[in-house]
């Protein structure tokens, strides 16, 4: 079990990995936001099965599209910008949540304590195993094939020079957008069904930044822009 454990985690940072190298490996635009993305998924779904009963096949799908939305809301103006700026912002996003969540409505988010007794999408080592993985290489399989289309061809093109691709007559902001949404998408599926394997969400351990840094040593460490390295990564680092 203990094992089985490792496994599932490696599992869990390589979908965190994988959705920060889909918008920062391929764009450029290096986010040192994703666990806020992250985290609104996990609050999102854990608050509305904490306090209203609601089940996980609505919580879930809800939390993710919440996800991205707050995602392509909070992070277009963020788009504006780039280089440092760019990472300085998405930075400061997720500090921001991280002390409104200590602040705000404790009775609702749990305060500094978070929120446990959470349900579980399946109970056990082994079922959750099979769980984190299926959901791993689906994602890792539709980025793969993402990132191969003309669409990851743009996104790379974006990384090696903006001016150019604007010139070829497409729209960057839009592509920078599409993988923002993307990234988000993953990072709300790999929020929400952490926060349900954990059973429990707290600010402390969702807007860490050792959390922050794991996600970007496992995708550097595999090699970015290419999604299979994220996969790679998360596993070295988690062993």
């Amino acid at each position: 079990a203990g094992t089985l454990r490792i496994f599932i985690v490696a599992n869990f940072l390589a979908i965190f990995a994988m959705s920060w190298d889909i918008l920062s490996g391929y764009t450029g635009y290096i986010s040192f936001g994703h666990p806020f993305l992250i985290g609104i998924a996990g609050y999102t779904t854990a608050i509305l099965t904490r306090h209203l009963g609601t089940p996980l096949y609505i919580s879930m799908p809800f939390a993710i599209l919440l996800t991205m939305v707050a995602g392509s809301l909070f992070f277009f103006p963020a788009l504006r910008i780039r280089g440092t700026y760019f990472a300085l912002v998405t930075l400061a996003f997720m500090e921001v949540t991280y002390h409104l969540l200590k602040v705000v409505k404790p009775g609702v988010t749990g305060g500094t304590r978070g929120l446990s007794g959470l349900p579980f999408v399946v109970t056990g080592a082994v079922p959750n195993y099979y769980l984190s993985l299926f959901v791993m290489l689906a994602v890792g399989i539709g980025l793969w094939v993402l990132g191969r289309s003309s669409i990851g061809t743009v996104l790379g093109a974006i990384r090696m020079d903006e001016g150019a691709v604007k010139s070829a007559g497409l729209n960057p902001t839009k592509f920078k957008l599409f993988a923002f949404t993307v990234s988000a998408m993953v990072a709300g599926i790999g929020g929400s069904f952490y926060t349900h394997y954990l059973g429990s969400i707290s600010p402390r351990a969702m807007f860490d930044i050792t959390f922050l840094f794991t996600i970007l040593v496992a995708a550097l460490v595999g090699g970015e822009h290419t999604i299979v390295g994220p996969i790679l990564g998360a596993y070295f680092l988690t062993f």
